[in-house]
């Protein structure tokens, strides 16, 4: 089984035992086609803008508004398992995407928003090629372990959202969609582990306990009386109220835990990392701090 995916710059070979990822021939042809594109910057593509639709009504000319887009590939996956399918070749596709910070997807597939091409643009990890590899190996260990549809399809999505939800160009947009992917990784952990919560509230504590994870000071209950969390809060606020930092949303930022949504999604990544069986120096990491992690063992 192999599929063409992308984009991604450098010409990064691996193996392991149940596959491997080659870059295509013409690689450096297709980046340096998207490099030197007028819609890319800083190492980001940008949509194009195309025509909406059209109004019999109307006329003026039609506006526009940014539109999806879809890169070349760059890469092959190839799956060594011939009864493998699409599921297992979008899963491996995201995860090594998420292990070089990057949202990669298969050929024919679209870019909703702007599309990173930097590594480590979507995450706060290093991870050299062998560590990718090895983390693969446990992934794919994770994959035969678990053979229910529902199990992997949860697994690609979480990645998937994760991923996403960094794209969003408001804070409340990453929050409400990271907080998603988190939601994603509670169900996946309910039906791979043992682990239990009463409410939306004790679910971050009862994963960083079941999953050796740090703590964030945002998931430890506000006070001695009172099981909610300053995460909880924010987010029933934000899907029940329509508040965010107490105000109708887009009309304030936080003035306390202002970092929560970027380690929400630093602790989504370590949830995720963990739940398929890695444990490694950045699964063991706290989330509020700015740094880099490194990622072995």
């Amino acid at each position: 089984m192999s599929a063409r995916f992308g984009f991604l710059i450098e010409p990064i070979s691996l193996t392991w035992s149940g596959g491997g990822i080659e870059p295509l021939p013409g690689h450096g042809a297709v980046v340096q086609g998207v490099l030197a594109h007028e819609r890319h910057y800083a190492g980001w593509l940008y949509p194009p803008l195309g025509a909406v639709q059209r109004d019999s009504g109307e006329s003026k000319d039609r506006p526009t508004m940014p539109v999806t887009i879809a890169l070349s590939p760059t890469h092959v996956l190839t799956l060594c398992d011939a009864s493998a399918g699409t599921e297992a070749e979008d899963f491996f596709i995201a995860l090594f995407g998420m292990l070089q910070g990057l949202r990669l997807q298969r050929e024919g597939w679209q870019h909703f928003y702007k599309c990173p091409t930097k590594l480590r643009t979507l995450c706060d990890f290093h991870a050299t090629g062998s560590e990718i590899a090895q983390t693969l190996e446990v992934a794919a260990a994770f994959w035969r372990r678990h053979s229910d549809a529902a199990i992997r399809k949860l697994a690609f999505g979480a990645i998937h959202w994760h991923l996403f939800a960094q794209l969003y160009a408001h804070e409340f947009e990453r929050f409400n969609a990271q907080y998603t992917a988190f939601d994603a990784c509670w169900e996946l952990a309910t039906r791979t582990t043992n682990v239990v919560a009463n409410g939306h509230a004790e679910r971050p504590l009862a994963l960083a306990a079941a999953l050796g994870l740090v703590t964030p000071s945002w998931a430890l209950p506000v006070s001695a009386n009172q099981k909610a969390c300053s995460l909880s809060l924010r987010r029933n606020a934000l899907v029940h109220e329509a508040l965010y930092a107490g105000e109708p949303i887009g009309f304030a930022h936080p003035t306390f835990e202002r970092g929560m949504e970027l380690e929400l999604t630093g602790f989504v990544a370590r949830v995720l990392l963990a739940l398929l069986g890695v444990r490694n120096e950045y699964t063991r990491s706290p989330v509020d701090t700015r740094q880099y992690f490194g990622f072995s063992q």
